[in-house]
């Protein structure tokens, strides 16, 4: 009997552990977290700041960012650490494969960032997939080019540094985005319509409105 109980004791201890073991990992998740929720953030770049590289040249806009917990109305913010935020972006002024005055609409897409690992102190990277509404995709007109850039997942990666003073730098360095050439008139440099892929570059700061502090944290 006694040697029962011991047994007992042993394997309670044995799951308590465990039950510890798995707590500490999941609160060391990396998540993107603020001083205080709700918490409402944006970012914005002027041209030249970030660029979509395709065979036809590159795509360079102003551009403003608004960033809410995935699953969130627009403009309703993060609400809690959170692994996963939606980014809404709207471009302005843009340039596109050597023409002036060409447009990148949205329609309805946005962008969400999975946090994934640490990788260097206050450096983190995550992944993105572009999510859009049943039949939308990104559209960018310019001259006699348009291109569709659609919903697809796992993309990668992206870098975000926690800066003094409460930012974090947002750095995108991702490769093979599929987009489709739906038109390829004259003087458009494409190589004809159809499947393509490109890359996209940046560098944005990420602030939280009213002040205090948003950042990436977690192992």
């Amino acid at each position: 009997m006694i040697r029962s109980f011991k047994v007992l004791g042993l394997l309670v201890v044995a799951a308590l552990a465990m039950s510890a073991a798995i707590a500490s990992s999941a609160s060391a998740e990396v998540t993107f977290t603020c001083s205080s929720y709700e918490c409402k953030a944006t970012g914005s770049n002027t041209l030249g700041n970030e660029k979509f590289t395709t065979e036809a040249g590159t795509v360079e806009c102003d551009s403003h960012f608004v960033v809410e917990e995935k699953g969130t109305e627009i403009g309703t913010g993060i609400q809690a650490a959170s692994k996963e935020v939606t980014v809404t972006a709207s471009y302005t002024g843009c340039v596109a494969f050597g023409f002036l005055g060409a447009s990148v609409s949205m329609e309805g897409c946005d962008y969400l960032f999975t946090a994934t690992e640490k990788v260097a102190l206050n450096v983190y990277k995550h992944h993105v997939n572009v999510v859009c509404p049943a039949g939308k995709s990104i559209k960018i007109v310019a001259g006699t080019c348009e291109a569709l850039v659609g919903a697809q997942t796992g993309l990668t990666t992206a870098k975000s540094t926690n800066l003094a003073g409460g930012t974090v730098t947002v750095q995108p360095e991702v490769a093979n985005i599929a987009l489709t050439v739906t038109k390829d008139g004259i003087g458009c440099p494409f190589s004809g319509t159809g499947a393509k892929t490109g890359s996209y570059h940046g560098d944005v700061v990420i602030s939280r409105i009213g002040g205090g502090n948003i950042s990436v944290s977690g192992e």
